[in-house]
């Protein structure tokens, strides 16, 4: 049993050669030992000259003030030390035996008895002393006394401190550093833990396989809703998931939140798998319903989860945490609303992705990337009207195509500067070929990260201005969610229309079932998904509607992904004005699309043009 006594004394004596009064503290008992344990050192630190003081020993954020009839010049230099040295609760005393000296330095010289403490073992980290009376003989008692108002203060504060520094402000619900905090207790727990394979209870399977999971949720509209609603509205609609969630779990289950929309729940209960799925489910259907939020907004949020089993192998909260969110990845990927269990591949996968990342950040600005370019032509003769710009990355001896690597560029937030670098690239090659062919434009794809990035208009304008190319010779290619994720991206679609720059909706048909933005954005092009194409002319409805409905709104619409000669043929026969594909011709660099396409069209020309002045 540690020795919990406190006792503080005085001693009138002072150091050899000093002949001015001097004072000096002795602290006993084992557990605070080491705070004095060098007396010399605590003479001299105690050391007071003579004068009127104002003292202030500052302890945390109070401050305590006392007049004394001696200067603190170093009785504060002592309480710094002290602070920056021990444990709180041992400051604590420390600063007790302090002032208690202190307070001998200041009164006339005589016999000083003992000042006894004790910790309360029944409450951690507070220090709880005597609560003397003021009395005109008893200065040392009102000092403790005022003293132990101070302590009860702090304790108070630290308490609130605790509570801020482990629990999120908007929710309440613990935050990242209590949920790890909760994890590595139960995952040493079930490391104590005896299994008995024998035993066949859920307690002894609990133990050998796991009981403990980690559910990694993200909402999944929670960015669209607070840029089109506002943060006032997300706040409320993080609160509302809270009580939702929070209502599917049971009493030891631990939900929290790690800041942003991204919510965790650790529980001990998940004793198979399919436990673990059970609750995983319970989650997703919670929030499949709509939350009223204060307001009247009628909000569905939904949410992607990512499952981590302690089965898996962490030996850590941190682990544990990496393999949900490396889950939570593969759910997300896969769609909306839906959850993925942590398995061995996702973190080959993981690893493969920031290797990806890495090296994508070391080429950027390296001349590590090239276009490709792709030509548009007419499908009635292949005549050439336009061609879609395709970034390829050098690495390794290897051209890379952007399947590999445009999914990290997008997650990791890279995909801006090198979306910068291709319209960039792309506008100034093109600018001779829109010289030369009247009609003639550029298609490049743009992100939704790009465009609602801010000044994303104005860099197109530049671009444009800078390299003397009119606006309708470009094409900007979205997919279906950019046209209706955000009121944003419409601003700035529309902004680019007023510069001239064509809109053109990529692998239309894939996405969104509602057709009404259509009418409400300004599209210049629809672009048939190449799954509409590879089936023609066996299966055609869906590529006909399209042909329909572009010919009744009055939008170009382009075929993608033509590859044989059948689909060309039946794209002609139902009037589809323009197509590309690797039928026509495979992506290709700048000097080759001019060798093959560019020059046959100007000496064309120039034929023409002899033929008429002889």
């Amino acid at each position: 049993m540690p020795d919990r006594t406190l006792a503080g004394g005085s001693n009138p004596a002072p150091p050899a050669g000093e002949d001015r009064p001097f004072w000096s503290g002795w602290l006993s008992g084992a557990r605070f030992n080491p705070i004095f344990s060098d007396l010399a050192r605590t003479q001299r630190l105690l050391y007071r000259p003579s004068g009127p003081a104002r003292t202030g020993p500052i302890i945390g954020r109070l401050e305590l003030e006392m007049d004394t009839s001696r200067a603190a010049t170093d009785y504060a230099a002592f309480i710094r030390a002290t602070v920056l040295g021990g444990l709180l609760r041992d400051l604590a005393l420390g600063v007790v035996l302090a002032l208690l000296l202190h307070t001998f330095l200041t009164r006339p010289l005589r016999a000083v008895g003992l000042a006894v403490a004790r910790m309360d073992p029944g409450r951690a980290g507070a220090a709880h002393l005597p609560d003397f009376p003021r009395q005109a003989d008893n200065e040392l008692g009102y000092l403790v006394r005022r003293f132990n108002e101070v302590l009860h203060l702090l304790d108070r504060s630290r308490s609130d401190m605790e509570q801020l520094a482990t629990h999120d402000t908007l929710t309440g619900l613990p935050n990242r550093l209590l949920l790890q905090r909760r994890l590595d207790t139960v995952l040493k727990r079930r490391e104590r833990r005896a299994y008995n394979p024998e035993q066949g209870d859920r307690q002894g399977r609990a133990a050998g396989r796991g009981g403990i999971a980690l559910f990694f949720m993200d909402l999944d509209r929670f960015k669209h809703i607070n840029d089109s609603l506002g943060h006032d509205v997300g706040d409320r609609l993080l609160q509302a998931v809270a009580g939702r969630l929070r209502d599917c779990l049971g009493a030891d289950d631990m939900l929290g939140r790690l800041g942003g929309d991204e919510f965790l729940v650790v529980t001990e209960t998940a004793f198979e798998p399919v436990d673990a799925a059970v609750l995983a489910e319970r989650l997703l259907k919670a929030l499949e319903a709509p939350l009223m939020v204060e307001g009247g907004h009628l909000l569905h949020a939904g949410v992607s989860i990512g499952v981590a089993l302690a089965a898996d192998g962490a030996e850590n909260a941190s682990t544990m945490l990496r393999q949900a969110d490396t889950a939570l990845y593969a759910a997300k990927s896969a769609g909306r609303g839906q959850y993925r269990f942590f398995s061995r591949e996702m973190s080959e996968r993981a690893e493969n992705r920031l290797s990806t990342e890495s090296n994508l950040r070391q080429a950027l600005g390296t001349g590590s990337f090239e276009l490709f370019y792709q030509p548009k032509v007419r499908a009635a003769d292949r005549a050439l009207v336009g061609a879609e710009a395709l970034v390829r990355w050098k690495h390794d001896g290897k051209l890379v195509q952007p399947g590999a690597f445009m999914t990290v560029a997008e997650d990791s937030g890279l995909i801006m500067e090198l979306g910068s670098w291709v319209l960039e690239q792309a506008i100034r090659e093109a600018t001779h070929w829109t010289k030369l062919l009247p009609g003639f434009h550029i298609a490049v794809n743009v992100s939704a990260r790009q465009i609602i990035a801010p000044g994303f208009v104005e860099r197109v304008r530049d671009c444009l201005s800078r390299n003397g190319v009119a606006g309708d010779r470009i094409e900007i290619e979205v997919t279906e969610s950019v046209m209706v994720d955000s009121t944003r991206s419409l601003e700035v679609l529309w902004r680019l229309k007023r510069l001239g720059v064509r809109i053109a909706v990529d692998d239309f048909g894939t996405g969104f079932s509602s057709l009404s933005y259509l009418r409400q954005m300004p599209i210049d092009t629809l672009k048939i998904d190449r799954t509409f194409v590879q089936d023609l002319p066996r299966d055609s409805a869906i590529a006909a509607m399209i042909l329909t409905l572009g010919a009744r709104l009055g939008l170009e619409v382009v075929a993608e992904g033509v590859e044989r000669e059948e689909q060309l043929m039946w794209l002609v026969a139902e009037g589809c004005p323009v197509v590309q594909g690797f039928f026509i011709a495979e992506p290709m660099p700048a000097r080759q699309l001019e060798t093959r396409f560019l020059h046959p069209v100007l000496m064309a020309q120039e034929e023409e043009r002899t033929g008429r002045s002889a």
